[in-house]
């Protein structure tokens, strides 16, 4: 069996389903992480080895891990943003870097938890995406040099999961919420594109697209800029495309959690966000007909094939079949923030099959589930708390 380490530093809920996407695609999983992780509220990791939350001892130990030779590790996924930025700063080493970041390509690093990097890598490679302007806060700033077509988007280069993102309508705005930006990251002024937020999972190997499934998203867990609870998904060969192409220039080896604005007047796909690592829907791609697990099998062989595999055409058409899929953990609190009790109700009384993305098939997930919802989030709230996801650091 093929063995995989699944690395994480901060407390992020949207891998806690990852090691049941890797045992089902045959792998032994052993998982590197804090005591209080949520990558190990499940049963299905083979081994778990307890991280130290002192970044320097924690990187020291990762690293050791990676270069055993006696007993190796045949793929290292570095399942956080805070984690990747982390061993970018601090690997200096090719091969190092080869064997754990997931990337192929070492002179596109700048992407790793950057969006400036992104940015600045999609104009390289002439990816369509937003127009931008990335500011370091250290030199004098002209407004009226830049020639912005409200309204703008500011992005700190220190954030995830939506956080640290200010929308300005005019110049007022723009010149007041530059101001609550953090001088010491720079900022990724943003051209605000309107259209669908389309949600990719998607898995590559040495850059060639293996498995992909796209979503057009119907929930947010607060707002257009936080992290979704729902999506719509469907089957797009042209959104295929347009990974192939993503995933050649960057040099995507591994998990990737993609976001796009289409522009239905342009038919334009424009370029968001390339998060390289696994997100909370890449479990539920079996739900669709796009199976993670059997994917994993193939970025491991490349002799395996299957019929989930994407990366033979799919054709679709605008009438093609829609798949709802809803994130139980997430959606169920954002019920509560929101006062949404129709939605809430749905959960209850199981409307479309939505108790199917209940993981009851692992009663260890789903009880520490239980006591997030149920206990903590109650007791939070009773004390006087916002009732919020704190299991995901941005």
């Amino acid at each position: 069996m093929k063995k995989v380490l699944v690395a994480c530093f901060d407390n992020w809920d949207t891998i806690q389903e990852v090691p049941f996407v890797l045992k089902k695609g045959g792998c032994t999983v052993d998982v590197y992480c804090s005591k209080n992780s949520w990558l190990i509220a499940n049963s299905y990791y083979n081994k778990w080895i307890e991280s130290s939350d002192n970044t320097a001892t924690y990187l020291k130990e990762l690293f050791a891990l990676v270069e055993n030779k006696d007993n190796p590790y045949d793929w290292i996924i570095p399942a956080d943003e805070k984690l990747l930025q982390l061993l970018n700063e601090a690997i200096t080493s090719e091969e190092l870097f080869y064997k754990i970041l997931p990337l192929t390509k070492i002179e596109n690093r700048e992407l790793l938890a950057s969006k400036a990097g992104l940015s600045k890598l999609c104009e390289k490679y002439s990816i369509t995406s937003p127009r931008y302007i990335v500011y370091n806060h250290q030199e004098d700033f002209d407004i009226s040099s830049f020639n912005l077509n409200y309204p703008v988007l500011l992005k700190q280069d220190l954030s995830w999961g939506g956080g640290g993102i200010l929308y300005c309508q005019n110049e007022a705005e723009f010149k007041a919420s530059l101001k609550e930006t953090n001088a010491l990251y720079d900022t990724i002024i943003q051209e605000f594109i309107t259209g669908k937020d389309i949600g990719v999972e998607a898995l590559y190997r040495k850059g060639e697209l293996i498995e992909y499934n796209v979503g057009e998203v119907t929930m947010y867990y607060d707002n257009k800029f936080n992290f979704t609870t729902k999506r719509n998904y469907f089957n797009s060969k042209r959104v295929g495309d347009e990974l192939k192409n993503i995933g050649r220039h960057l040099g995507i080896n591994g998990f990737a959690s993609i976001q796009f604005i289409y522009k239905p007047e342009e038919d334009n796909y424009y370029l968001l966000e390339v998060d390289t690592r696994p997100n909370f829907f890449v479990p539920y791609g079996r739900f669709t007909g796009h199976d993670f697990s059997e994917a994993v099998k193939n970025f491991l062989d490349p002799g395996y094939s299957s019929s989930s595999i994407s990366n033979k055409e799919i054709s679709t058409a605008p009438e093609g079949e829609i798949t709802e899929v809803a994130l139980f953990y997430r959606d169920i609190i954002r019920c509560v923030k929101q006062k949404d009790y129709k939605g809430f109700v749905q959960w209850i009384f199981n409307y479309r099959h939505s108790w199917k993305f209940i993981p009851t098939y692992d009663m260890v997930l789903f009880k520490r589930l239980l006591k997030e919802l149920f206990i903590n989030k109650m007791v939070e709230r009773k004390n006087g708390g916002a009732f919020k996801l704190k299991t995901e650091k941005r």
